[in-house]
């Protein structure tokens, strides 16, 4: 999410917030003047900290944006070489079955050229 549009939502629900106590308010226009006169640095120091928030927020979402890519450019580096590894120990085993199918398609070859000798001696 944007930090902009989080922090313009807050100071948009916020002003209307303060709108809708404006008129919903049970004193006078006088006295709400005067009471948001008197409160003013505390309603301006809400404002900044909100501000700082919204600041703090976006900040830690870079920091956690930059680590996650970090995080899995490392996870893809570590599966890339464990596939590499797992290639490599493969094909050893791969020569080993393929010697070994060789081997038995020789031996198949010598049976069946001894069943074709057995079998001419027969007839």
């Amino acid at each position: 999410m944007n930090a902009k549009k989080v922090l313009s939502g807050m100071v948009i629900g916020g002003v209307v917030a303060g709108i809708a106590t404006l008129l919903a308010t049970p004193k006078s226009g006088y006295e709400t003047r005067r009471n948001l006169i008197a409160n003013k640095n505390e309603y301006i120091g809400s404002i900044k900290d909100i501000k700082d928030s919204a600041v703090e927020l976006k900040n830690t979402v870079s920091t956690a944006s930059k680590e996650g890519k970090e995080s899995i450019q490392t996870f893809i580096t570590d599966v890339k070489t464990a596939i590499f590894e797992w290639k490599l120990e493969t094909e050893e085993n791969k020569k080993g079955l393929q010697e070994d199918v060789m081997e038995l398609e020789d031996s198949i070859k010598d049976l069946e050229t001894e069943l074709a000798a057995a079998n001419s001696k027969e007839k």
